[in-house]
């Protein structure tokens, strides 16, 4: 699908409307459809995207172009903690079956809206706990999509081919890795290890952790410690109690000083807990 920029663009859609239609278990996000009285345009269609902050980072939710002005959300948590924003974007192909696609409308909230108070309670508690012995830590996810690596992405093999690329930081797409936000974590001891390769003696330190999220955090993505220490998850699993969220257990290990991710550029965030 080839997006051109460079021509002109119909506006985004306006009157975004979030609503949870309990017979459906979804959230719908619904619009007012564009109208265009353009003959070389020959079909309307949309984009959606959601985010966990209004100025923050926003990712597509649909696979493909969506025809109407509807889109179900199947994938939202019930952590009353849990902000949704939801923007939308308008696509014309024209008579040259290129794909133009507009700037995105403003954002629309919806709350996750949880009543149960056991829940409420049960949260509050392991809130204060992780507040009062955890530390904040930077969450950066990794990329998994975007521009691909100029420097060492292999179109044969479809991935980056330098473990040492400190464009891509080995994930075969600029930058390498998205930042989130900084949340409250909590170390768990770790499990120590002594690797030798032909090369050096490798330290392992493999600590476990819990934290609560607004996203689920995933294999590989990176929490960077308040001494500038970088983890890499390698598990993740998400605590749950009768379908409701209560938080995260992490595997995680500590990655060598010498990594180039050390490199990689990090803006200052902000707390999400």
């Amino acid at each position: 699908m080839d997006l051109n920029i460079s021509t002109k663009k119909l506006p985004p859609p306006t009157n975004i409307v979030i609503s949870y239609p309990k017979e459906s278990g979804s959230l719908l996000v619904t619009w007012n459809m564009v109208r265009s009285s353009d003959d070389d345009i020959t079909k309307i269609m949309y984009n959606v995207y959601r985010g966990i902050s209004a100025n923050g980072i926003f990712y597509k939710q649909n696979i493909n172009p969506l025809p109407n002005n509807r889109f179900e959300d199947r994938h939202i948590g019930k952590n009353p903690n849990t902000t949704y924003w939801y923007k939308v974007s308008t696509l014309s192909q024209n008579n040259s079956n290129e794909i133009i696609e507009s700037n995105l409308s403003t954002s629309c909230m919806y709350h996750v809206n949880n009543t149960n108070k056991w829940f409420r309670k049960a949260n509050e508690r392991n809130l204060w706990i992780l507040k009062n012995t955890g530390q904040l830590f930077d969450l950066y996810t990794r990329k998994y999509e975007g521009e691909l690596c100029p420097a060492c992405y292999s179109s044969t093999h479809g991935r980056a081919s330098n473990p040492d690329c400190t464009v891509c930081y080995n994930t075969g797409f600029k930058g390498g890795y998205e930042p989130m936000f900084r949340l409250y974590v909590r170390l768990k001891p770790a499990e120590t290890s002594l690797d030798i390769t032909p090369q050096e003696f490798t330290y392992n330190n493999l600590p476990g952790a819990w934290t609560i999220s607004t996203i689920q955090i995933k294999n590989r993505d990176l929490l960077i410690g308040p001494d500038g220490i970088i983890y890499s998850v390698l598990s993740s699993f998400v605590n749950q109690a009768a379908g409701y969220l209560f938080h995260q257990e992490l595997k995680l290990k500590e990655i060598d000083p010498k990594d180039p991710t050390y490199k990689m550029q990090r803006p200052a965030l902000y707390p999400n807990l």
